[in-house]
């Protein structure tokens, strides 16, 4: 059979538009890939992915499990998940590299999550003593801006001290080894370590504590529909830790190696709860002065962190969690 050129043509456009619809398929089936952090300040994230609070709201998702927040963000600025769970300072300083991302919602809070945690034996026993000192702390991290925050309000000079970056996954060894006099260390590492030390750890006060935030960030062009049916999810994982403790309790004490009572004992001080307000945008322009001023950023010019915040889904979902005005 002879194909003229008018067949051609329409065999064409169909060849392409099935190629188009295949495409979508495909991009339609495949999982969202979402980084979820490790530690405490996850957990109502942690329990949306064990109990199946994303099946349930009709998302397909692949979690990566990571170390910290900052490494869960790595996986989404490198390309390798949509969605991850984060601290508020690693999130300053991805951008100040270049990244982009979208904000979706904080979820929770809390200003006993980091401890400035020292060594006795080094004759540290309030804040007063760590000048002269090696501190600890994991760059880019929460607990590296909390021992900002805990040297300036204590009236600790900050050129009094040494600053030594530490390996995440090391935990509190570098502390417990005596390569560090004092660390910023946030949970489960900081009372873990205090455990470990025992009369030679003291956990030193603080005149005011640093509220640390974690969010949820998605790649940019995630619909709608998707980034609701997250909302609903990690609404469900935060609804189970606030309304059945017990039962969050003994699922995250199972996850975390605890029996209920330490779990517990691991949540007190959070609050969890889904959110996007303006303490967030004051505290990422916060963090992003300091990261300037201490030269830790290239970039010195400070993100618009407001653009940044996609507050339609969490409008959507609860116009009363919204109090940031955009």
């Amino acid at each position: 059979m002879l194909l003229t050129s008018r067949s051609l043509s329409r065999l064409g456009h169909w060849a392409a538009g099935l190629l188009t619809g295949l495409v979508a398929m495909a991009a339609h089936s495949a999982p969202l890939v979402m980084a979820i952090g490790d530690s405490t300040l996850f957990a109502p994230l942690q329990l949306a992915a064990q109990e199946g609070f994303f099946a349930a709201e009709g998302l397909e998702v692949q979690v990566i499990g990571c170390i910290n927040g900052r490494r869960c963000l790595k996986h989404l600025t490198d390309g390798e998940a949509q969605v991850a769970t984060v601290a508020d300072t690693p999130m300053v300083f991805a951008l100040h590299a270049g990244h982009r991302f979208d904000i979706i919602a904080t979820f929770g809070s809390s200003s006993r999550d980091t401890a400035l945690v020292a060594r006795t034996d080094r004759g540290i026993a309030k804040p007063a003593d760590l000048a002269g000192k090696r501190i600890g702390v994991v760059r880019g991290t929460s607990a590296h801006y909390f021992t900002n925050v805990f040297l300036l309000v204590n009236g600790v000079p900050r050129d009094s001290v040494n600053l030594v970056f530490i390996d995440p996954i090391r935990g509190a060894e570098p502390l417990l080894r005596g390569e560090v006099d004092a660390a910023g260390l946030y949970r489960p590492t900081g009372p873990q370590a205090l455990e470990q030390l025992g009369a030679k750890g003291v956990q030193l006060p603080t005149l005011r504590p640093y509220t640390v935030m974690v969010n949820l960030v998605a790649q940019p062009g995630l619909s709608q529909d998707t980034l609701l049916r997250l909302l609903k999810a990690a609404q469900r994982g935060v609804a189970l830790l606030n309304g059945q403790p017990g039962r969050a309790h003994e699922l995250l004490g199972a996850r975390w190696k605890l029996d209920a009572r330490h779990a517990a004992a691991q949540l007190d001080g959070y609050e969890f709860r889904l959110s996007l307000d303006q303490t967030l945008l004051s505290t990422l322009e916060a963090e992003s002065r300091w990261a300037v001023r201490e030269g830790l950023v290239e970039s010195r010019a400070v993100p618009d962190y407001l653009e940044l915040m996609r507050v339609e889904p969490l409008r959507a979902l609860d116009p009363r969690a919204m109090t940031i005005v955009k």
